[in-house]
């Protein structure tokens, strides 16, 4: 295993992905997404989707796959480069996946405003401490066709997003068509790295 500089567990970010209890309701719609027995540990959630992307391709999760876009909501800034994303776990997990020190920018979906998290071997700040990121999954998903991970991020991707507040999070997800939860900022950057760790590259 590579000895990273940017280590969650170094950073107080300890979670047990298989502690991680998902929603029924969430987990429900990835097991229909994946047409697969519905996870209910985000190890679980992690177990499926390397099985799945290696089913598509043959290859493990990797960078590459997360899901860049030109004009996201959630944009890496760091290392030379800036991108951004649909889903705000993918920025976040690079800092550990590329052992790359930066600040996740993101818009908030209900008023507009930038959250900020920055994160770097010295600690991790936050923009705003009662910020919140959901998770979810569309309602009634049907991906028994799909043939990529790409297709799937369609189902899950835009309901991954950082509030200012829990106010802010009820607000959006009383109007969104998914089933959706949400976690403090710390523990979203906590499964951030732990993605990092346990769902890309080789299994150890």
């Amino acid at each position: 295993m590579v000895d990273h500089d940017i280590d969650p567990s170094e950073l107080g970010l300890e979670l047990a992905l298989e502690q991680f209890r998902l929603p029924d309701d969430i987990a429900a719609g990835l097991g229909d997404l994946y047409g697969t027995t519905p996870p209910d540990t985000a190890a679980a959630w992690v177990a499926m989707l390397r099985e799945h992307k290696r089913d598509w391709d043959g290859e493990p999760p990797s960078v590459g796959d997360l899901c860049t876009t030109e004009d996201g909501a959630h944009v890496f800034v760091g290392a030379g480069r800036s991108q951004s994303y649909v889903c705000v776990l993918d920025p976040l997990v690079v800092p550990f996946l590329a052992d790359a020190p930066g600040t996740v920018r993101s818009t908030t979906p209900e008023r507009g405003a930038t959250v900020e998290i920055t994160v770097d071997p010295a600690g991790i700040d936050y923009s705003h401490p009662d910020a919140v990121v959901s998770l979810g999954v569309a309602d009634a998903v049907d991906c028994a066709s799909c043939t990529s991970i790409e297709e799937t991020y369609e189902q899950v991707c835009p309901y991954i997003h950082v509030f200012e507040d829990e106010a802010e999070y009820e607000t959006w997800a009383e109007t969104t068509d998914a089933a959706t939860t949400s976690v403090p900022v710390e523990t979203g950057v906590a499964l951030a790295g732990g993605l990092a760790e346990n769902l890309f590259g080789p299994a150890s």
